[in-house]
């Protein structure tokens, strides 16, 4: 089974740009910056994925991915995508750990890295002190079991704390987050697992020659700024900030997360 994908532009293209959602949500989250991405480089093909377990990828379950869920299993279930082609990753949230596995497992072209409100680990520890507390994450596993719904959409309403239109755009993530069906419970509670688990901090530092930008909301409350601005003390990587945003900041700022997307793809 192939995983689903929503695409724009040239289908023909060898150049590509895939945009890659993050936990709980589906590829429509990325349709307005998809469209907006097909105006800008209509040569291009541009495809935002359904990860397994989400949106019209629903049934591609534990068997497909080997009896693994985690970011090395996803990345494998994208490699097709790239089918040689040359590949600009724009990836949210959970979508950047499958993203630098991506980078680091070294079998995909790719030439650029978009991270936004990503981070290559989401807790807390001593030597990670800008990131949230593991019980967040622990809270959200308990609560799914019970009410799954609910439970998704508790997790917008904290992605969208510290935005200026908090209401708006939890509005927007609402309506856009069953737009393809309903997600698989398993792979919700695996992809918390993997929130809660994953550091990928020593193999995001592996990826040396590949130029990495993160696209961060001074307001966000899962993936801290303060350990954004940590992580671009690296050669590689360059940190762009919506000072008003929050943990979605192509919805709270479209323009001016697009004005950042033209920035960083044209140059």
């Amino acid at each position: 089974m192939k995983v689903s994908y929503q695409e724009w532009g040239n289908t023909d293209s060898r150049q590509q740009i895939l945009l890659i959602h993050g936990w709980g949500m589906n590829s429509s989250v990325w349709v307005d910056i998809g469209q907006y991405l097909e105006q800008l480089h209509p040569e291009q093909l541009i495809r935002s994925v359904d990860l397994p377990g989400y949106g019209h990828s629903s049934g591609y379950g534990q068997n497909e991915l080997g009896g693994d869920y985690n970011s090395r299993t996803l990345a494998q279930s994208l490699e097709p995508l790239f089918e040689g082609k040359q590949t600009t990753i724009i990836a949210w949230s959970l979508g950047g750990l499958v993203a630098i596995e991506l980078l680091a497992q070294k079998k995909v072209n790719v030439s650029k890295l978009l991270m936004v409100s990503s981070t290559p680990k989401f807790v807390q520890s001593d030597d990670w002190q800008h990131a949230v507390e593991a019980r967040i994450f622990e809270e959200f596993s308990q609560s799914l079991v019970n009410d799954h719904r609910a439970t998704l959409r508790r997790f917008l309403a904290i992605q969208t704390m510290g935005s200026r239109t908090v209401r708006a755009d939890t509005k927007i993530l609402q309506t856009q987050l069953f737009l393809r069906g309903e997600p698989d419970e398993r792979a919700l509670q695996m992809g918390l697992t993997m929130l809660l688990k994953e550091d990928k901090r020593q193999q995001l530092k592996t990826v040396t020659d590949v130029p990495i930008s993160l696209i961060a909301g001074k307001q966000d409350t899962l993936a801290k700024y303060q350990g954004q601005k940590e992580l671009s003390l690296c050669d590689n990587v360059s940190l762009y900030t919506l000072s008003g945003a929050g943990h979605a900041p192509f919805i709270s700022h479209p323009e001016e997360f697009k004005q950042i997307l033209k920035n960083i793809i044209d140059c």
